[in-house]
């Protein structure tokens, strides 16, 4: 379960080290419905030196923390997908190592200074109890009743999914989401439609939008959480159709989500965690029986709608990282925004707060440097 190993106390002494960069990904799966997202992929790998530093001073909940030996500590939060870096040796880290072991253990806050381009941090802060309290009611990302339960994670193995009957809704009722809601989409057509004026509203395409800001579609290394609640406000607005996430996870260090970005120069990059809007579109096979079938929306991703089973697959690119895994997925409500303190406890945004700043803050970033 994810809460068992994201709450993990103590330093931690891995013996594998950090690859040298942060990786993203295409889909590798060859699967008939595999569509990719479009552009060469860059076969000289780039590094972050020619980003200019964009530091940010934010409170962040630490999902897990982990040493390397190669004088680096992974930071995996849940309010980023993005998995962080930090200088063990920097008297930031040192001096407050028995202070994040204790909000690792009581879901508590701390203030990090990060450069999310580079996805790095520069400094450490306890915070106050001003801040902490303010985190954790009322309007707060913590808030009780922003938060809500939902269901656990399944454990999957990517490479062993059949296809046939996978991404069928009725192979998936173990999440009770379906129950909730039974507009559905009627065809393909209209499925593509729905891609498409999602797609449309990215801030890689020239203005005007119909929407008040853009969707950063090019900046896939963190913000999905953000780009997935608009689209499910879009969607539910526009076509009213039924909206659920599905979230993908990498659990463990030093497992982790790795896709390529072939759209945005063919860079890799790497997550903890990842979510996307999910429809369901009726299918009629050829004995004439019609079925729900899951698929995804994922611009940043791919140039078209795909199935569950291609998306979870997509993020298994082993050639960005021998380490990548998907470990596990969950489908939850459109309501749940991120992960936050549990396996199956979600932060929500009814109001888009966050998501708006979210897309302000990733519009003029990229993927690939």
């Amino acid at each position: 379960m994810l809460k068992s190993i994201f709450k993990q106390s103590g330093r931690q002494i891995i013996l594998i080290a950090l690859p040298a960069l942060l990786l993203f990904a295409s889909c590798n799966n060859s699967n008939k419905d595999k569509k990719t997202a479009a552009g060469p992929a860059e076969e000289k790998t780039k590094t972050d030196t020619a980003r200019p530093p964009q530091t940010e001073s934010t409170l962040l909940t630490i999902a897990m923390m982990n040493e390397d030996r190669e004088g680096k500590v992974e930071f995996r939060f849940y309010e980023r997908e993005a998995i962080y870096t930090f200088d063990k040796s920097n008297k930031s880290y040192t001096d407050n190592i028995g202070m994040l072991n204790e909000a690792i253990k009581s879901n508590t806050p701390v203030k990090f200074s990060l450069d999310a381009a580079r996805r790095t941090l520069t400094t450490i802060t306890k915070a106050t109890d001003e801040e902490i309290r303010a985190y954790n009611t009322g309007e707060g990302i913590n808030s009780a009743r922003l938060k809500i339960q939902g269901a656990a994670p399944v454990k999957i193995d990517v490479t062993k999914i059949d296809t046939a009957t996978f991404n069928q809704v009725d192979y998936q009722l173990k999440f009770p989401v379906f129950k909730l809601c039974t507009n559905v989409v009627p065809d393909y057509a209209t499925l593509v439609n729905i891609f498409n004026y999602c797609a449309s509203q990215g801030c890689n395409n020239p203005p005007p939008y119909t929407i008040t800001n853009c969707i950063p579609f090019q900046y896939v290394r963190d913000g999905c959480y953000a780009r997935a609640h608009k689209m499910r406000q879009m969607i539910s607005k526009k076509y009213g159709y039924c909206v659920e996430k599905v979230f993908s996870f990498a659990e463990g260090y030093p497992n982790k989500l790795a896709v390529k970005a072939n759209m945005w120069g063919g860079c890799c990059v790497e997550w903890w965690y990842h979510v996307v809007p999910l429809l369901r579109l009726n299918v009629k096979y050829k004995t004439g029986v019609i079925k729900q079938v899951c698929y995804v929306i994922d611009p940043g991703m791919f140039t078209t709608p795909v199935t569950l089973s291609t998306w979870l697959q997509a993020q298994k690119n082993t050639t960005c990282n021998p380490n990548a895994t998907v470990t596990s997925y969950s489908i939850q409500p459109g309501s749940a925004y991120w992960p936050l303190g549990s396996s199956a406890s979600f932060g929500t945004d009814p109001n888009y707060i966050n998501t708006e700043q979210t897309l302000i803050n990733y519009k003029n970033l990229t993927t690939c440097p």
